[in-house]
């Protein structure tokens, strides 16, 4: 088998399961908490599409640099949770000091989780998306073949 068959075969298979995880969540939410989305679905889906590719690049790109897998998982850790804490997916990151929010709104997570509550919350659609979007899938390609 090709490498680069492997590789897509288990990208496509990730994929499938983020979505079937994510669809699985909205469920609970919409029946348990009543939640709606409030903006568009195609650019959900399409945020959705490119935050994976995203977050698929950075792990090609670090796991490409070890041989083993444990090093691999610890240096995809190193590099994830701080991302967890900065982004706002726990608390938010307006409560840190002025001089970092300009990096943290750059880091691929923040993009993510303020894309989605733009959409759910706010009503966004496609126009106001655009540039994350863009940038989530740009990381995710230079990640990729970088890696």
């Amino acid at each position: 088998m090709l490498k680069s068959h492997y590789l897509v075969a288990l990208i496509t298979v990730r994929f499938g399961m983020n979505f079937v995880e994510s669809s699985l969540l909205f469920l609970f939410a919409w029946i348990v908490f009543g939640i709606t989305i409030q903006g568009s679905i195609p650019a959900l889906f399409l945020l959705f599409i490119a935050g994976n590719s995203a977050f698929a690049g950075l792990a090609i790109f670090i796991s490409s640099h070890t041989s083993k897998t444990e090093i691999g998982n610890g240096l995809i850790n190193l590099v994830v949770m701080p991302m967890m804490v900065l982004s706002g997916i726990f608390f938010s990151y307006h409560n840190f000091p002025d001089w970092s929010t300009w990096f943290i709104q750059k880091l691929p997570l923040t993009m993510v989780a303020d894309g989605m509550r733009s959409i759910f919350i706010e009503g966004a659609g496609f126009r106001e998306l655009a540039m994350p979007i863009t940038v989530l899938f740009t990381i995710g390609f230079v990640f990729f073949v970088t890696g």
